[in-house]
């Protein structure tokens, strides 16, 4: 693979990253949408279902055996497991799982949590459970846009991207060090430092004795696109690495090349 090769797929493939990565965040964006326009006391279920459900304690029970609930319609249960403490707010919350009957119609249906002490005028917890026909029905009624046009869950599209962003920028990685071998060869690396000194630009790259480059040498600086800017001289040499001087009228900036001698028209892609 050539240079320019090199440099073609660089850009490819770093495009094809920034992609993944946009797609990634749309991803999670579309399910932190989904849950926010939610309320977190609505269940979808299909008839027959089992779901995990959760709620605020009004008071501090210490038993789910102080609890009861109420129903306003057959087939729909609840059997509460456990009290904990919420997870961002804190207090003490109850932790069960909802029930429903296979032969339960589709509807909006409401199951209130209460303490079994309660008086009948205090409100309990209400839990907004909507049974739906058949899972496509649920899927279309579904808050995110990639679980209603997909069926799959907008956090697993997410983590599909991760790979390909892994591949791609891993290639990238690989690429810019081919690109760099390549253009050592030619005598042509990026500037990697520039520091303003004493009425001058001391600039340092990835040129030195083993590529030809020694001390007194005068190298070409080059902008990104490869137009000419300058010269500058090697102060300091190392078999690596070198320092050159140039003066302070012109315009250096990391990320300009030096290089040993005026490359082709071409080699920046």
């Amino acid at each position: 693979m050539d240079l320019d090769q090199a440099s073609s797929w660089r850009k490819y493939l770093g495009k094809a990253s920034a992609l993944f990565c946009l797609l990634a965040f749309l991803s999670i964006l579309d399910g932190l949408i989904a849950k926010f326009r939610e309320p977190v006391n609505v269940f979808q279920v299909l008839a027959g279902e089992e779901v995990e459900v959760n709620g605020p304690l009004p008071e501090n029970i210490k038993d789910t055996g102080a609890l009861t609930y109420v129903s306003d319609v057959r087939g729909l249960a609840l059997a509460f497991e456990t009290i904990h403490s919420g997870y961002f707010l804190g207090g003490n919350m109850w932790r069960g799982r909802l029930q429903t009957s296979r032969g339960l119609p589709p509807g909006k249906y409401t199951v209130s949590v209460r303490p079994k002490d309660y008086p009948p005028e205090k409100p309990g917890y209400d839990l907004r459970v909507v049974v739906y026909p058949d899972p496509w029905s649920r899927q279309a009624s579904s808050r995110s846009l990639i679980k209603r046009y997909t069926g799959s869950s907008p956090y697993l599209a997410a983590a599909i991207f991760l790979p390909l962003i892994g591949a791609t920028m891993g290639l990238v990685y690989l690429l810019s060090r081919r690109i760099e071998s390549l253009q050592a060869a030619r005598g042509l690396v990026e500037i990697y430092h520039v520091a303003r000194q004493e009425g001058r630009y001391l600039v340092a790259f990835g040129l030195g004795k083993r590529h030809g480059v020694g001390l007194g040498d005068t190298v070409a600086v080059l902008d990104p696109e490869g137009h000419y800017v300058g010269t500058a001289q090697v102060e300091k040499s190392s078999p690596g690495d070198s320092v050159a001087s140039a003066i302070l009228d012109l315009d250096i900036r990391p990320g300009y090349f030096v290089s040993r001698g005026l490359p082709p028209r071409g080699t920046f892609t």
